[in-house]
């Protein structure tokens, strides 16, 4: 649900009798639209209980996320900010950039993004967390709570999107960022991280959302990318490759993708390792609605889902000790999604059943251990 946009009311001046008269704004200038929107995430997590950390049951904010974004125009130039933050466990400013945008012959477009945004790599960490299936993206896509990642987050930088001219199933975007992360005040290495994506949409709309609403459609992409750290005399470069596949027909939705990011280090004694995971998924939208609403199109809808994953955040060096942020990872999660309004307002319970398949220390001992979980997540997103 968005807010209808808000004209801003400028107050006017007394006359100044030694002022010069300002020329008139121009008749196709438009006034500034704005809205206020967001979601939150309310959630309850149990785990099944061992001598690794991160297994505490009970509630929690999975996400409480306010968004500001504002539009205008400049002639044909579409000009609109975007703002979201995040309160939850700590605040902090998750996108903020610019963009302007200007509609090409036989249905193309171009835009500019200037700011703190996603990095064009990965679908999966593409999408919002609250316009998917289940109630955790893919693991790959997921930050290790010890800061361990795979895909690039968001980063400060500028990016292209280009939706090339006769062609509009076909979208090209590219970014330089500083390569640090998000919330640096700069870029501390002088090196940078380059990106690239192509999506190609044989059929349907290009969308970054998951489940069978809207229309049926086909998507294929791929990501690649390239990031340059350093810390002292030590350097690191890291090579990033991804593809992904997702769709929806009839109800049915799902999607398959693989991402890698091959490290290779000149630390002296560090060893090169590669890090990678991929998943699949299917999800079936049931034609029935139910309560509240059941009579009419906009009733409830409910989905179940399933899907299978790895994740392996270093190939070269052994684990520590169970539940290294490194240890290698398979899992199975299924899902009921109860959908008031789409993603828009939706209830989710996933069980996720998980093996370790890096099942022993550096020093051969026994890295399994019990962390099965229970996942129940409410959405309201409001737009």
């Amino acid at each position: 649900m968005s807010t209808p946009p808000v004209e801003v009311a400028r107050p006017v001046p007394m006359p100044d009798p030694m002022a010069v008269a300002e020329p008139a704004p121009a008749p196709n200038a438009e006034v500034w639209r704005f809205e206020v929107g967001g979601f939150i995430q309310p959630q309850y997590r149990w785990r099944q209980d061992s001598d690794v950390q991160y297994d505490q049951d009970g509630f929690r904010f999975a996400r409480v996320r306010p968004i500001l974004t504002a539009a205008s125009k400049i002639g044909s130039l579409e000009v609109s900010g975007f703002l979201e933050l995040e309160l939850q466990p700590t605040f902090e400013m998750v996108d903020a950039y610019m963009t302007f945008s200007h509609g090409l012959a036989n249905k193309g477009g171009l835009a500019l993004d200037v700011g703190q945004m996603r990095v064009p790599i990965s679908r999966q960490q593409l999408l919002s967390d609250s316009r998917i299936s289940f109630v955790d993206k893919a693991q790959f896509a997921v930050t290790h709570p010890a800061g361990v990642m795979v895909a690039p987050k968001r980063d400060l930088g500028a990016r292209v999107t280009l939706m090339v001219p006769s062609l509009p199933q076909v979208v090209i975007t590219g970014g330089i960022f500083n390569g640090e992360g998000p919330n640096q005040i700069e870029n501390i290495n002088e090196d940078y991280l380059y990106a690239g994506r192509i999506e190609v949409t044989p059929f349907g709309p290009s969308t970054l959302a998951e489940s069978a609403f809207g229309e049926d459609y086909l998507s294929l992409g791929a990501s690649v990318g390239h990031n340059a750290l350093t810390a002292g005399l030590n350097s690191e470069q890291v090579t990033y490759l991804g593809a992904d596949i997702a769709g929806s027909w009839k109800g049915l939705s799902g999607s398959v993708e693989y991402l890698r990011a091959k490290h290779d280090l000149t630390e002296m004694q560090a060893i090169d390792y590669l890090a990678e995971g991929w998943m699949a998924q299917v999800a079936y939208l049931f034609p029935f609605t139910l309560p509240p609403g059941a009579s009419s199109s906009a009733g409830a809808r409910i989905e179940l889902a399933a899907r299978i994953e790895e994740v392996d955040r270093n190939d070269a060096v052994a684990i520590a000790q169970p539940g290294d942020p490194e240890q290698s990872v398979r899992g199975y999660t299924g899902c009921l999604s109860y959908y008031l309004r789409a993603h828009s307002l939706k209830a989710q319970l996933a069980f996720t059943h998980y093996e370790e398949i890096e099942d022993l220390t550096v020093q051969q001992q026994d890295a399994v251990y019990d962390n099965d979980q229970l996942l129940l997540q409410l959405t309201y997103r409001l737009e």
